[in-house]
């Protein structure tokens, strides 16, 4: 079995598009919003998977591929149009 720290740099850059396909769908989104209000949540949604995905140690196989699954549960859980916010 291959190390934490042996691994095909293909598994960073996965993870890195699914992160970018799930920030586009919150800057259509953003793009799409009604009020200032709701601009602003999906603008902050749209950061937060940015900072989350930066914060992935890059060297670790485990921490990429546990990202990874998050990342596709969260773009696979998503509507197509953004959802009514309260």
């Amino acid at each position: 079995m291959a190390s934490d720290k042996d691994f095909s740099p293909m598994l960073y850059d996965v993870m890195r598009e699914l992160a970018t396909q799930l920030g586009g769908r919150y800057v259509e989104w953003m793009r799409e919003a009604a009020t200032a209000v709701d601009r602003e949540h999906w603008r902050s949604e749209d950061f937060r998977v940015m900072r989350e995905v930066r914060a992935v140690d890059p060297d670790s196989r485990l921490a990429i591929e546990e990202h990874t699954a998050k990342l596709r549960a969260e773009l696979a859980g998503m509507p197509r149009h953004a959802p009514v916010l309260a």
